[in-house]
């Protein structure tokens, strides 16, 4: 593992220990659901740098490592926050272990 790698998963392990809850993932393709820490923000927009013109709709985000978790998230899955339950509708991941979950309220599975 590179240093700046190293140094990465380090400040990641921080933010989530600081400003991370406690979520529950809801996978399609597992029985089972998964704990986790992520930081959640209820309202997030998205603005595009060359326009300054917003680019999505007003909606909620969850961030997590994708080392904290089983399998990779994809669309169609839910997680609960603050028990409520959301669907992911997408999955962006940041390149340094970090996944930006793109999330709407309502999701599906019981």
């Amino acid at each position: 593992m590179s240093v700046f790698a190293a140094l990465t998963r380090s400040m990641s392990a921080t933010v989530l220990a600081t400003f991370g809850e406690p979520v529950r993932f809801h996978f399609e393709e597992q029985t089972r659901d998964w704990p986790c820490q992520g930081v959640f923000t209820a309202a997030h927009q998205e603005v595009d740098a060359s326009t300054g013109v917003s680019v999505s709709s007003v909606q909620p985000v969850l961030e997590v490592r994708q080392s904290d978790l089983p399998a990779m998230p994809t669309e169609g899955d839910a997680v609960t926050v603050q028990g409520l339950r959301y669907l992911i509708v997408e999955v962006r991941p940041d390149g340094h272990g970090l996944l930006k979950l793109m999330l709407h309220k309502g999701g599906r599975r019981p």
